[in-house]
């Protein structure tokens, strides 16, 4: 095994004078810095002086170090900024949307458990489950498990059944609408 030091495996190593240079902050944003801190300091003085208030100049100077600080450091990490089209401000066409997410989800997993039925047992007869229950929860204030006989009355006999007995094949399309239009009357 080679003795290789770490700066030879990520970069090649360096003589001592060939290092390059760190490019730290310039003088002027250390100048920006300071002038900020003194401005803080002034206005904080002035502001409690007008409210006929004391503190000691050290702590209004710390605290105004403090506020410029965190200034910086969150200026450093925040993200950056989209780019301007033209002067007008616009959403992204990227922008994401829950909706078209949650389609998106629906279709995988209809399309996933199409032709296994044990897949469609385990994945997609809970989930219309769900959204059953929730519809009953937030009209009429049960749920399948909570009042069985009156969900069953709510939900009806066709969806009742699908949702509690395992299905020995996937339901074509059409049988899926109906049982979805029977969801969306609840």
């Amino acid at each position: 095994m080679s003795q290789s030091s770490i700066d030879e495996l990520l970069g090649g190593a360096y003589e001592d004078d060939e290092r390059p240079q760190r490019s730290g902050r310039s003088a002027s944003a250390y100048a920006k810095a300071l002038v900020a801190v003194l401005a803080l300091t002034a206005v904080g003085v002035a502001a409690l002086r007008t409210a006929k208030l004391d503190a000691p100049a050290w702590f209004i100077f710390l605290v105004s170090c403090a506020l410029v600080l965190v200034y910086i450091t969150l200026r450093g990490v925040r993200p950056p900024l989209p780019p301007r089209a033209a002067g007008r401000r616009h959403l992204p066409d990227t922008a994401p949307d829950g909706l078209r997410h949650a389609v998106k989800r629906w279709e995988a997993r209809l399309e996933w458990c199409h032709a296994d039925a044990g897949a469609f047992n385990r994945k997609v007869i809970p989930a219309l489950g769900e959204v059953v229950d929730e519809r009953l929860r937030q009209r009429h204030g049960i749920t399948r498990e909570s009042d069985p006989v009156r969900a069953r009355n709510i939900v009806g006999e066709p969806l009742w059944s699908f949702l509690s007995t395992p299905v020995r094949r996937p339901p074509a399309p059409r049988e899926l609408a109906n049982l979805i239009a029977w969801m969306e009357r609840i």
